[in-house]
């Protein structure tokens, strides 16, 4: 795919692609789902934030972080002067898993393939995951990321910056000094991307793509024990359902 999609064509990419991958049956969260949550934002985002699954209000709205974690979500990007119609936000997974449970391989490895598709055709500079499973598939690290936040990574000419789930914040107030560490990180390697090594370290790892090279498919098993823990015509109606600007 071409990285130099015009903006209109990206927009348009993304809702042709959310048409094709609505009604997946892959596995066996489309039977519990009330709806696909296939991420919203700014199709010409520089910044794609990545989370781990829809949550109960996720799956009620069809749109990513749209409850309380979104909530701090929307302050930390308001800290460093963004708002949520300029990035994009999505997850590793584009369904529920029930009572909330963390995400099992079988349903990473099977709903990757979206994610890495949407990369694919935003293209962003920067990639900020928030959490471990979408830091661990995005960087093939089996490292948990509190080993892994405070760092930043290469992959190609694309910089990954891993930090804690928004929701952490919720249950460890003490986090949300954290995020804003990393939020104050990430503005900084943003507001110097053309040499980012010039304002701090930046480790080069290899990037995982969408066939057999997987972050998740291959883990050894102690780290997999760790990692369980229509019409066309439609489209300006999909796109406003989706939150695509």
């Amino acid at each position: 795919m071409d990285p130099n999609l015009p903006p209109n064509e990206k927009r348009e990419r993304l809702k042709e692609f959310y048409l094709l991958i609505r009604e997946c049956r892959e596995c066996d969260l489309s039977s519990t789902r009330i709806n696909f949550v296939f991420g919203s934002g700014n199709s010409n985002a520089q910044i794609i934030f990545i989370g781990e699954a829809p949550g109960k209000n996720e799956d009620l709205q069809g749109k990513p972080f749209v409850g309380q974690a979104g909530k701090i979500l929307d302050d930390l990007l308001f800290s460093i002067g963004f708002k949520r119609n300029e990035v994009f936000i999505a997850n590793v997974l584009k369904c529920r898993p029930p009572e909330n449970r963390d995400p099992s391989i079988n349903e990473i490895n099977t709903c990757k393939k979206y994610l890495l598709e949407q990369i694919e055709i935003i293209n962003p500079k920067i990639i900020c995951t928030m959490g471990r499973y979408s830091t661990q598939l995005i960087t093939g690290s089996f490292a948990g990321i509190n080993k892994l936040r405070g760092k930043v990574f290469k992959i190609n000419s694309r910089i990954i910056i891993p930090i804690n789930h928004p929701a952490a914040a919720l249950y460890t107030p003490s986090r949300l000094h954290v995020l804003r560490e990393d939020f104050s990180r990430l503005k900084t390697v943003f507001d110097n991307f053309d040499r980012p090594e010039n304002v701090m370290k930046i480790e080069e790892i290899s990037y995982i793509d969408a066939g057999e090279k997987s972050g998740v498919k291959n883990l050894p098993q102690n780290s997999r024990n760790q990692l369980q823990q229509d019409d066309m015509q439609t489209d300006q109606k999909e796109g406003m359902q989706l939150g695509l600007f």
